[in-house]
């Protein structure tokens, strides 16, 4: 892990443009904000800006960004959306030897009717000092697709083109192996999740109970989340992210 003392927090390496998750520093916990409409990608790295002044909060304290996109994208696309994505980073001071410090999930919304007209964002997450006494770690992880690691392409997605029961099973349970890797690496577990959030349209024949409920011990006593949305590149069709934080607001 890589330490970020003025953000109060250590991060995972991954991209340019998210790290794989980030766990709070000692005495210090995170902070989950949802904006009550979402806001354009630019306009709301400046309400995040404004709202972290507010309390008192260095910019270099966020730690996780949500991003809504109108629809998924294809590869070519998703690469054109991160080179204007890195830009806002690199201008808010939010990467570190060209790699993200901050995790982030990127999905599409459906029904479509609400899915924001240009990418936006939807949340974010950011470290402050703890009120009280809680053994919980504070976390969040990078929202994980079924795409395997190797070049981006469609062959690298478990198997594409299929969302039959079956298919959504071995998908979930790639996604969550891989979570089940990031927990390991930060030092948390299950039990310090407040949060799961699931992310897809296909729900059905039952695969969720075995792929993910009998994962996620006892954090499933706070439910799955689930966004019915896409993942933002064509043809994914599962995603997954979960958080541990302490405060949750809504702006």
């Amino acid at each position: 892990m890589i330490h970020r003392p003025e953000g109060n927090f250590s991060y995972l390496e991954g991209s340019g443009t998210y790290c794989r998750g980030v766990i709070a520093d000692p005495g210090f916990t995170l902070i989950h904000a949802t904006f009550r409409h979402v806001i354009p990608v630019a306009q709301a790295f400046e309400a995040i800006r404004h709202h972290l002044s507010s309390v008192g909060r260095p910019m270099a304290a966020l730690c996780g960004a949500e991003v809504r996109v109108p629809q998924p994208l294809t590869f070519e696309g998703f690469g054109t959306f991160n080179k204007t994505y890195i830009a806002l980073l690199d201008q808010y001071g939010l990467r570190q030897d060209g790699r993200a410090t901050m995790t982030r999930t990127n999905v599409a919304p459906l029904p479509t009717a609400i899915a924001p007209s240009e990418p936006g964002l939807f949340a974010f997450t950011y470290t402050a000092p703890r009120t009280h006494h809680d053994d919980r770690k504070a976390f969040i992880i990078s929202g994980v697709g079924e795409l395997k690691d190797g070049p981006p392409a469609r062959a690298s997605i478990v198997r594409v083109g299929e969302t039959t029961p079956d298919a959504m099973r071995e998908k979930a349970e790639f996604v969550m192996h891989a979570i089940a890797q990031t927990l390991g690496a930060l030092g948390t577990t299950w039990d310090d999740a407040t949060q799961v959030n699931l992310y897809t349209a296909y729900v059905e024949g039952g695969y969720l109970d075995d792929a993910v409920f009998a994962r996620i011990g006892s954090a499933a006593r706070y439910g799955v989340h689930w966004i019915y949305s896409k993942p933002p590149i064509q043809e994914i069709e599962f995603e997954l992210d979960a958080r541990g934080t302490s405060a949750e607001l809504f702006l």
